[in-house]
């Protein structure tokens, strides 16, 4: 089965009743839900009886993660493969995430093989018993190296031919500028999944920022998902294009913060956002929702740039640009070099 995904694309992470809504003010790509707060929350039966796009009121794309990221501090899943394989059948997303055990950095030799194979294990399960070819299964790819990495994938060819591949486990990685463990080694990951993996989708799970999910892009990612605009928005933050995370709700923990400079003040006065067209910046001050959709314009946008960029083919420029002057600098001129050495 095809993939029908337009490259970059962004998924939007969304509580299953969670507020805003972006699509309902603006066209975004797609929509990434949580399969185990589905269950838990016992959502299942109304969602498996709507079917996810009629329960959400949208009809782009449906990404329906497994949950699988929220056992990432534990050692035993509490949900089964069999019940999320038939959530996804009866749900009817346009894409289905594989029951996987995420790793963290700090595991034990034995305890990282035991994750991967269980999680190898789920794969093999949803595939075997899975009933038509909806949704696209996702499996996802956990490793710290290389040498671990070419091991997993060489594991998931034996299962079966995927159309679209996840690589998991680098989020606590993303945020570490300085090692060799940190964001370089995601970007040495995702640009060797890329270098193996020509001709297939790659997605790369939880490192949507409005920076970051420009250096997967360049990387070989061809999707991110993204809960940034809600997370950042809950926190005071709003997002601009190009430009790191700035602080305007009025706590005492954001007083060392950069403030709006005179040249974003005037991007945000410029911004035709459903929530800057209507009201004051002195609203976003005080409004979770209304942050919330303006950063998720502002992602939106950021992509719809991107596909235009690498049309042009000046997209290496801009994110050469926006990198230029934060932490995330050398990763993309390590990124660059990987790129340099794959053509």
């Amino acid at each position: 089965m095809e993939v029908k995904i337009e490259t970059p694309f962004l998924w939007f992470t969304q509580l299953i009743n969670g507020e805003p809504k972006p699509w309902n003010y603006f066209k975004i790509d797609g929509v990434m839900v949580n399969a185990y707060e589905i269950l838990r929350k016992n959502r299942a039966s109304i969602i498996m009886k709507e079917g996810i796009h009629s329960f959400l009121n949208f009809k782009g794309q449906v990404m329906m993660d497994s949950g699988g990221f929220l056992f990432m501090k534990k050692s035993v899943l509490e949900i089964h493969p069999k019940s999320v394989l038939e959530l996804y059948e009866r749900s009817k997303p346009d894409f289905g995430v594989i029951l996987d055990y995420p790793l963290q950095p700090n595991l034990s030799a034995n305890e990282r093989r035991k994750r991967q194979r269980k999680t190898l294990e789920n794969t093999k399960y949803m595939v075997t018993f899975q009933k038509g070819k909806n949704p696209v299964l996702i499996p996802v790819i956990h490793g710290h190296s290389l040498q671990t990495i070419s091991w997993f994938i060489n594991q998931l060819n034996e299962i079966g031919d995927f159309k679209i591949y996840g690589i998991g486990s680098l989020v606590p990685s993303v945020f570490n500028t300085k090692g060799a463990g940190g964001i370089y080694n995601v970007v040495k990951i995702v640009s060797f999944v890329r270098k193996k993996l020509k001709d297939k989708k790659l997605h790369v799970f939880g490192v949507g920022s409005t920076l970051t999910m420009h250096l997967m892009f360049y990387t070989g990612a061809d999707s991110v998902d993204s809960s940034g605009w809600r997370t950042k928005a809950a926190y005071g933050a709003i997002q601009l294009p190009g430009t790191p995370d700035r602080y305007i709700s009025k706590r005492k923990k954001h007083k060392d913060y950069p403030k709006l400079t005179k040249e974003e003040k005037r991007m945000l006065d410029d911004c035709r956002c459903p929530a800057c067209k209507r009201y004051s910046v002195d609203s976003l001050m005080r409004s979770f929702q209304l942050r919330a959709l303006h950063n998720a314009w502002v992602f939106q946008r950021e992509v719809e740039l991107a596909r235009k960029l690498i049309a042009e083919n000046t997209y290496e420029k801009y994110v050469e640009k926006i990198l230029q002057k934060t932490q995330l600098r050398q990763a993309f001129l390590s990124a660059k070099k990987a790129k340099l050495s794959r053509t």
